[in-house]
C-alpha cells in the first residue's frame, strides 16, 4: 500500500492542481479545518439543540458559536 501511495504522489498532476490526491486526502484536509474552526450547523439544527437544551435543563449553546 506504501508503493501504491509513493507511486500516486510522484504522479504529474493535471495543470493548475498542486498534487495529486488519493482516497482520504479530502477527508483528512477537512477534519483539520474542522478541527481547528468547528463543525458549521444550520440554523433550524441550532434551534432543536437550543431547544433540546431548554427541555433537559443544560446549558444552551454559547453565543458566538453558530
Amino acid at each position: 500500500m506504501d508503493g501504491w501511495i509513493r507511486r500516486f504522489r510522484s504522479a504529474k498532476t493535471v495543470e493548475g492542481k498542486a498534487q495529486v490526491i488519493i482516497p482520504g486526502d479530502p477527508e483528512r484536509e477537512m477534519e483539520v479545518i474542522r478541527r481547528k474552526e468547528g463543525i458549521p450547523l444550520l440554523l433550524p439544527v441550532v434551534d432543536d439543540l437550543q431547544q433540546l437544551a431548554a427541555k433537559l435543563s443544560v446549558a444552551p449553546l454559547a453565543e458566538g458559536t453558530h
